[in-house]
């Protein structure tokens, strides 16, 4: 299949970003219901944003199930969907199925089913029944995407879940140490930083997934860890240069933590560094960063496991046109978990939506 052609963006001089708050309205129900939001990730951030999104569309009674749409990646060699991967040949299940939990209705009995990790019988210890359920599927309809579609279909989605791609694909980093590491287990395990990631072999992309960005009046990237949710989204060949091609509003959501494994040390500015020397493109037209403080004791437990909180500093070389946005996104979890609040985060994005390429308004 073809795929759009676009520009490279020079990456030379640096950019200051103008910094403004959300909007203060939310979009009006007769344009809330003409929206349809692609967000793409992985781990614990895309399913906060999905979650966030169904919820305020179930609030608004919008009834378009192509209204909410997540991307996900399917690179995870680990845990569970590792173990699948590598006994069952199929693709890991682990992000796709909390996707589809995010996407089930709160009160929906899928949602503890789906997440119930079996405790005893050999050869299923400790996989999730939603990952054997969507192995399952994939075996008899030989198709991953479809397999999603069939379990969300049997729990009530309020929305889709896609692979990015169908193909086997894997990381590969090369280390600052000059080592090449293959596998997403091993990689987050160098302590090495990483100069530059690639997917083996070089895949082609879900035509649903391509199909989904065109026709989405706003894409959203992260919150998500950066070189295993993010970056294997957007190195699927076609994914960052259709992003960059399409007029819907585009959003990167700011992580709140640095990363052990990962991106020790890095602040927002290089988490962008890294995603534009990775894909070439300006793609994002806001960057949504929080601004509400974190509790000093979740900080120090995460300190103690190497991380911090992700600096938003004055001057972003690499924000391109984007303009910075700050809102109140974080909740802490009895001071143990650092996470975006979900409904907060999801209408910081519909009020972007709402706003367009060009915003000005209060925040609320």
């Amino acid at each position: 299949m073809a795929f759009p052609l676009v520009e490279r963006l020079d990456l030379g001089a640096p950019v200051r970003a103008a910094r403004g708050p959300v909007p203060h309205q939310i979009e009006p129900d007769d344009v809330a219901k003409s929206r349809r939001i692609v967000a793409l990730g992985g781990g614990t951030g895309l399913p906060a944003v999905l979650e966030g999104l169904a919820e305020l569309a179930a609030e608004k009674g919008e009834q378009d199930r192509y209204a909410v749409t997540g991307i996900v990646t399917v690179t995870d060699d680990g845990g569970s969907s590792g173990r699948l991967r590598q006994q069952l040949g199929v693709l890991p299940p682990g992000d796709a199925r909390n996707c589809l939990l995010a996407l089930a209705d709160q009160d929906s009995h899928f949602r503890s089913l789906l997440e119930h990790r079996i405790d005893e019988g050999p050869g299923v210890v400790g996989h999730p029944l939603g990952n054997l359920l969507l192995a399952a599927l994939t075996q008899q309809t030989g198709d991953f995407s479809r397999a999603i579609e069939q379990l969300g279909s049997m729990i009530g989605s309020r929305g889709r879940v896609l692979p990015s791609t169908l193909e086997n694909v894997r990381l590969r980093a090369e280390l600052e140490s000059g080592e090449t590491v293959n596998g997403e287990t091993r990689i987050v395990r160098q302590p090495s930083p990483i100069r530059r990631l690639s997917l083996e072999p070089s895949p082609r992309p879900l035509p649903e997934a391509l199909a989904a960005l065109v026709n989405a009046d706003a894409i959203v990237v992260g919150p998500g860890s950066l070189y295993t949710s993010i970056l294997p989204n957007l190195l699927v060949e076609g994914v960052a240069g259709t992003m960059h091609g399409v007029n819907g509003v585009k959003i990167y959501v700011a992580n709140l933590m640095t990363e052990p494994g990962e991106t020790e040390h890095f602040t927002l500015d290089r988490h962008l560094r890294v995603i534009r020397e990775h894909t070439k493109f300006d793609l994002f037209d806001y960057i949504l960063v929080n601004r509400r403080p974190i509790d000093d004791d979740a900080v120090r437990l995460y300190a103690s496991r190497g991380s911090e909180p992700v600096v938003a500093e004055p001057l972003l070389r690499y924000a391109g046109h984007a303009q910075i946005v700050e809102c109140d996104l974080a909740v802490e979890w009895g001071s143990r978990k650092i996470r975006h609040h979900p409904h907060s985060l999801a209408r910081a994005i519909r009020a972007l939506v709402a706003a367009g390429k060009q915003m000005s308004a209060d925040c609320n």
